[in-house]
């Protein structure tokens, strides 16, 4: 009689030490990651790729980067729900931004969209993101969707010139608030339970803006500047 109890003890061990092995390499053995391979993924489209070229020769001596969200960019200042502020910062994203020489930002940029399935919505992201970076002193700005549309870099530079905001002033943690930092985190709190409706504050410029800004700074430069005879006359 053949002994079948041999067969089943041998079954048994190997399935023992399949076990033993597999329970080795899940939880004991340490995965030194020779046979990983992996495939680069596509950081920049080609569009962006251009438009990053063109704005690093308008901002030659500046760090320019993309794809950075605001939660890199920013830090919440001053709220009345500190939380919930740093939460809208996880919310947005920037196609580009330029640093000062600070390395804090100065200004950021969304390439304009067209043929958006839900531009209402955009429209709202892209008034909610501008008035978060305005309070930053950080200029939000759209670029046309491709560089044959934009001025040369020379004359974009000179027309951000005068589009750059202040930089806030960076508080004192152990300072008191003044008076006036008491009143603006009041504003704040009221701005949150009610929201502006106005449309000239939260407004993102585009190029028409810049252009129209540069109209009005020659126009004030020029009334400012003395008649031609006064100026002989001195």
């Amino acid at each position: 009689m053949f002994p079948w109890w041999i067969v089943f003890a041998a079954a048994l061990a190997l399935a023992l030490v399949a076990l033993g092995v597999w329970v080795y390499r899940r939880y004991f053995r340490t995965d030194s990651g020779r046979e990983d391979r992996y495939t680069p993924e596509r950081i920049l489209t080609p569009e962006q790729v251009v438009m990053l070229d063109y704005l690093r020769d308008t901002f030659p001596q500046q760090v320019v980067l993309p794809n950075m969200p605001l939660r890199d960019l920013l830090s919440v200042r001053r709220s009345s729900d500190h939380q919930r502020a740093k939460e809208r910062l996880r919310q947005h994203r920037v196609d580009f931004v330029v640093c000062g020489e600070d390395g804090r930002p100065m200004f950021a940029f969304d390439v304009e969209q067209y043929h958006l399935s839900d531009a209402k919505a955009k429209a709202h992201q892209a008034k909610m993101k501008n008035r978060i970076l305005k309070t930053a002193g950080v200029r939000f700005l759209f670029l046309k969707n491709g560089i044959h549309r934009m001025p040369s870099p020379t004359e974009f530079r000179q027309q951000l010139n005068l589009a750059a905001l202040p930089q806030p002033k960076i508080k004192d943690e152990k300072a008191p608030e003044s008076v006036r930092q008491q009143l603006e985190s009041k504003f704040s709190e009221f701005d949150q339970l009610y929201p502006a409706t106005g449309f000239r504050d939260s407004e993102v410029m585009d190029m028409t803006g810049l252009m129209e800004l540069e109209g009005d700074e020659t126009e004030r430069a020029a009334r400012q500047r003395p008649p031609l005879s006064r100026a002989r006359a001195h």
